[in-house]
């Protein structure tokens, strides 16, 4: 099932302490539909390329740096180091604030209930994991709210967004 994938990928960045901390993420800044649209089209067009996204800090570092190294699109539109980061960061968020409510919980319940059912998970270990991946589901709500101002830029953008950051809430365009 596809839809798993982009909370397993989150919780294990979680787990390994890379996930979506707060403390590791730029605070949403401006962003214009200039450059959601730069973001969509650079994420399309990389995600083969450079691997599943799980959005940190780090990652838009991971996805700067490798993409200099291969053919330099990002620098080639226009981005700096910084200014890639906070558009992505922006985009990410305003990209969760698009997914309707009911889906969004309905795969964050999914999230925890495969950690629920987990048998090779011993009784204490569920208990312990479970507090991080609630930890980590509010950042990720946190993250949602706080990209609510830039919902109305994303969306047009979310199916393709969808495509690149592979997160299985599968837009229509």
């Amino acid at each position: 099932m596809k839809h798993p994938s982009f909370f397993r990928r989150i919780l294990i960045a979680a787990i390994s302490g890379i996930g979506l901390a707060l403390g590791l993420t730029f605070p949403a800044k401006s962003l214009s539909p200039d450059e959601v649209e730069k973001v969509t089209l650079l994420m399309v067009s990389l995600a083969p390329e450079l691997g599943p996204f799980a959005w940190d800090e780090e990652e838009a570092d991971r996805i700067f740096e490798d993409d200099s190294n291969w053919n330099g699109e990002i620098a080639a539109a226009g981005f700096s180091r910084q200014a890639w980061k906070n558009a992505l960061d922006t985009t990410f968020r305003g990209y969760l604030a698009t997914i309707p409510t009911d889906v969004f919980s309905t795969r964050l319940t999914e999230a925890i209930k495969g950690f629920d059912d987990a048998p090779h998970l011993s009784a204490e270990q569920k208990t312990e994991l479970r507090g991080l991946i609630e930890e980590k589901i509010a950042e990720i709500q946190l993250l949602r709210a706080e990209g609510a101002r830039y919902a109305d830029l994303v969306r047009p953008h979310a199916a393709k967004l969808e495509t690149a950051f592979d997160t299985g809430f599968g837009f229509n365009e």
